[in-house]
């Protein structure tokens, strides 16, 4: 069973890390990766990520090719946090960025001090994240040997949106 406090301390590391890697892959499936600011919250269909993100060509054809990412956090603690996710571009950023500006600092920030222009800028995009498998652990907890947090939210579900949010299983393991 799913425990609450579990995405709850994945988002804790996350939020704390603030700055990510995230891997996608080309159309002949080599991994590329890049550096982005997810903003994580609980919504009633489960965890969302979101990267407000340039919606560069690359990164359109790495969507389309395979409408996955994983996202990786590390700090000098040796705090570790990923998420493997399905990803999907949201179709309205424009109702999407006040989540950004909506979290303290320095997890929140204003789009549009990167977009000028707001959402009517030609490559201003967000990048939804839906975790189907989280791990994560504290270097304390690693040195005591407690090993990684791993849990399983069901399958990997292609392209869900919150219109269309996929399987609801839950699924936990350690």
């Amino acid at each position: 069973m799913l425990v609450v406090s579990d995405l709850d301390e994945f988002v804790a590391i996350a939020h704390r890390v603030v700055w990510a890697t995230l891997a996608t892959v080309d159309g002949r499936n080599r991994p590329r990766s890049r550096v982005v600011h997810p903003v994580w919250e609980r919504t009633p269909d489960g965890l969302l990520g979101r990267v407000c993100t340039r919606a560069t060509a690359l990164k359109r054809a790495h969507i389309a090719h395979s409408p996955y990412a994983s996202v990786s956090y590390w700090d000098p603690a040796h705090d570790v946090a990923v998420a493997e996710c399905a990803a999907a571009w949201d179709p309205t950023p424009e109702r999407t960025w006040p989540v950004f500006r909506a979290h303290p600092d320095p997890v929140g920030f204003d789009p549009e001090s990167v977009f000028e222009g707001g959402t009517a800028h030609p490559q201003a995009a967000v990048l939804e994240l839906r975790p189907w498998r989280l791990r994560w652990a504290r270097a304390a907890d690693l040195a005591a040997g407690r090993g990684h947090v791993v849990v399983t939210i069901g399958p990997p579900q292609p392209n869900r949106s919150p219109s269309n949010p996929g399987s609801t299983a839950v699924e936990a393991g350690r």
